[in-house]
Order: structure tokens, then sequence, then C-alpha cells
């Protein structure tokens, strides 16, 4: 009984939002435990909206905040730990900012924002992947340096997700709800199938590659309908979109801790190197850049590693200085 009024305790500063990291930890262990704790979180969660219940509108606006907290329990599990507290502590402060505003600004400018769209943003930095699993049992990767973002109204209008950079999707199929990548380059839009798609914002291209299902380029008024074993890529620079087979399997290597291309550029390679590595890797010109090869590696390597086997494929020379790497013939 006195664990559970601790507990209690927790959860009570949990819905404040003045819980701490090893507090929450410790809360969200004892819900996972049994779906009865489970309930009775959600009860005092209930008893406590009511001791602390203010005008209408405000209550209106931490239950849209709540609903976001739901979705992000869904989603966090595949996430590691740390992202999980800070996703935590942006909620808190967003109902401490609604309140506020409650009672400086007036109902009515809360009421003007109610009907707005939400979005939840997810990041991967540089030198880290992340998983994630979305409210609809879609399976995301995120590569180093990429950001997903989608409108807390997914799974209820639409299944849309916006993509900066790389990500493999394993997508749950619902006949009435296709699903969507928006990138800088075009859409891709299937119903339930395994591909990844690259869309770096600095990069010159942007690529799918399909391993299940079938799914549909959108480019403006074009369409292209890909089938498993294909790899599209568009070029930015002049807006021509290729086809071609290869073993597609390489393009989501990243995502099992992999390096792995039958066919690459150097300066393709670096850029991948220098996101997934965390580091700023120079090529002394473009002719050392557009040397071609093939590279597999499976181990977990170390970027110096990685460089001492480009080394042995390639002749290229390679100096490196704590982050930064230079790379000449």
């Amino acid at each position: 009984m006195k664990t559970e009024t601790n507990i209690h305790e927790l959860a009570i500063r949990y819905f404040e939002g003045h819980i701490s990291k090893a507090e929450e930890k410790l809360l969200f262990s004892y819900i996972e435990q049994a779906e009865e704790n489970r309930l009775r979180f959600r009860q005092w969660e209930k008893e406590w909206k009511l001791t602390n219940e203010g005008d209408e509108q405000t209550m209106y606006e931490w239950q849209r905040l709540q609903r976001r907290l739901r979705t992000q329990e869904a989603i966090m599990p595949m996430l590691p730990r740390r992202y999980f507290s800070f996703w935590r502590r942006v909620a808190a402060v967003a109902a401490i900012v609604v309140l506020t505003a409650g009672a400086t600004l007036g109902i009515w400018n809360i009421a003007s924002l109610s009907s707005t769209e939400d979005y939840f943003v997810f990041e991967a930095p540089y030198g880290e992947k992340s998983k994630m699993t979305l409210a609809d049992g879609t399976v995301v990767w995120l590569n180093a340096g990429s950001v997903l973002k989608y409108s807390d109204k997914f799974n209820e209008r639409n299944r849309k997700v916006i993509l900066s950079g790389e990500a493999y999707f394993e997508v749950t199929k619902k006949e009435k709800a296709k699903f969507t990548v928006q990138t800088c380059g075009y859409d891709v839009v299937v119903k339930g199938t395994k591909f990844d798609v690259s869309a770096y914002p600095e990069d010159s291209v942007v690529t799918t590659a399909l391993m299940e299902g079938i799914v549909e380029i959108h480019r403006g008024e074009q369409r292209i309908e890909m089938v498993p074993g294909e790899f599209v890529k568009l070029d930015m620079a002049t807006g021509k979109i290729t086809r071609t087979r290869n073993d597609v399997k390489q393009w989501k290597a990243w995502s099992e801790n992999r390096i792995e291309f039958e066919d690459i550029t150097l300066k393709e390679l670096v850029a991948k190197l220098s996101r997934q590595y965390d580091v700023n890797i120079s090529l002394e010109s473009e002719q050392v850049g557009a040397k071609r090869f093939r590279i597999s590696l499976r181990n977990r390597e170390t970027i110096g590693e990685v460089m001492a086997a480009l080394q042995e494929i390639i002749p290229i020379t390679v100096e490196r200085r704590g982050k930064d790497i230079y790379i000449r013939e």
C-alpha cells in the first residue's frame, strides 16, 4: 500500500511536470508491469484534472496535450530513454504555456488556436540512428542527421510524414489510408511495404529503394510505379528521374549497422560517413571524389578503420585532425 502511495505521488508530479528522470523511469516501470496499473494511472489522471480544473477551454487545451502524450507513449518504447525524457519535459512546458495564455491573453486567443494542426518532430543527430513505431504500427529507422515530422492528426485523417534525410520504412497496410512520405524532391505513396528513402537537403539527389510491395513516386503530374528490386534516383539539378534494378538491400544496410554499396563514388560515400560518424570529411578535388568502387563493412568499424579500408580499395591518402578528415590522391 505504501508503494502504491509513493507511485501516486510520482504520478501527481508527472501531471504537474515536476518529475525527475529517475522518478519518471520508476513511474513508467510500474505502469508497464500490469494492465491494472495502467488503468489506475489513468484514474489518477482523471482525479487530478477534476481537482485542478479551470475554465473549459483551458482544460480542452490540456486534453490536446494529453493526446500528444499518449501518442508519445506508443512510439517512445522504440527510442533511447533520453528522447522520452526530453519529450516529456517539452510537453510539460507546453502545458504551462497554455495555462499562462488562458490567464493573460483570454479565452478568445486560445480558442482561435484550437483548430490548428500540431506536429511531432523526431530527429536522429549526426553520429546516431533512431528507431520508432508510429501510431499505426509502421516502423521507421531514421539515419544520422535526419528529421521526421508528422501531424497530430496522423492515423485519423491521413498517414502523411515529412522526411528530411534518410529513413527505412516498414509500413503497416491499411486499405483505406495510404501512407505518404513527402520529401524535397517527390512524394512516395504506399499501402504497405518496405523501402528506403534518402532526401537530405544538402545532397544533389533524392533516392528510393524498394524491398517489398509496391510504391508510387509522385512528382508534379509525373507518376512512377516501383516494384521490388527497383531503385529510383532524382537529380535535383536537372529534374531527371532514372530507374534501375540492383541489389536494393544495400540501401537498408545502414539500419543494420553495416556499410554496403555495390557501386558508389567517394564523394557520395564521404557525405554518408560524415553524417554517420559525425565528422567533417573534405576531398582535395572533384577528381578524387569521382572515384567509383564497391565497399562492404559489417562489424561496426570505427571511422579510422573505415578510412584504412578505403585506402586498401582505392589509391588515396588520408589525414585526420580530430573530427576533421582530409582525403587526397
